[in-house]
């Protein structure tokens, strides 16, 4: 049997940047968290391949420290 009483809102222990590649081929938006390599992804709907461009990591890590990896982005009035 659980207990009772109230859970304790949980805060954000990190964080992570997501990016959408639109598909050429059908036009579906794909997102992917910070790929920071060249590569080939596959769209999940048409299942065609194509390449897509890296993210500067230099950018994604400046992003991260401004946010204090996800403690930034909380409510202040929520908590």
């Amino acid at each position: 049997m659980s207990s009772a009483r109230p859970v304790t809102p949980v805060k954000p222990s990190g964080m992570e940047l997501v990016f959408y590649y639109t598909c050429p081929f059908c036009n579906r938006e794909l997102p992917l968290v910070a790929p920071q390599q060249p590569g080939l992804i596959t769209c999940d709907v048409c299942r065609q391949k194509f390449p897509i461009v890296p993210v500067d990591q230099r950018s994604v890590y400046y992003v991260r420290i401004m946010m204090g990896n996800g403690a930034a982005a909380i409510d202040p009035d929520f908590m």
